[in-house]
């Protein structure tokens, strides 16, 4: 008997043994729903690239162009880590946290006019 196979039967006889089930399936469904919707935005994200960077190439840009491009703006943040840190904007109008993704502030409603159309990727 494996690992795996050894946990779901002790946990579920400590399910059982507690009047609770702890069986692996009560769990599984919320934990695919979630990993679906992340591979949906990754498959997003990946188409939108690839057409950005097929619309880049036909107009004669460089590999070692994208490069030195996204080098520079992962460090815009002062860190080149593969990480975009996109600090809050202040809202003019209440003076709140927003998200720089955000086409609202959520406490006065002031629109954001210069919202990110990538941010909800």
């Amino acid at each position: 008997m494996d690992f795996i196979t050894g946990y779901v039967i002790g946990s579920r006889m400590l399910g059982k043994s507690i009047g609770m089930s702890a069986s692996a399936d009560a769990f599984a469904p919320p934990l695919l729903s979630d990993m679906d919707k992340l591979e949906d935005r990754v498959q997003r994200l990946a188409l939108v690239t690839g057409a950005l960077w097929a619309l880049l190439e036909e107009n004669g840009y460089t590999r070692e162009q994208l490069v030195a491009k996204i080098e520079e703006i992962d460090g815009a943040d002062g860190s080149i880590d593969g990480h975009v840190i996109r600090p809050p904007l202040r809202c003019p109008n209440c003076d709140s946290a927003v998200s720089p993704g955000a086409k609202l502030c959520q406490f006065c409603g002031w629109t954001n006019p210069d919202a990110d159309p990538l941010a909800t990727l």
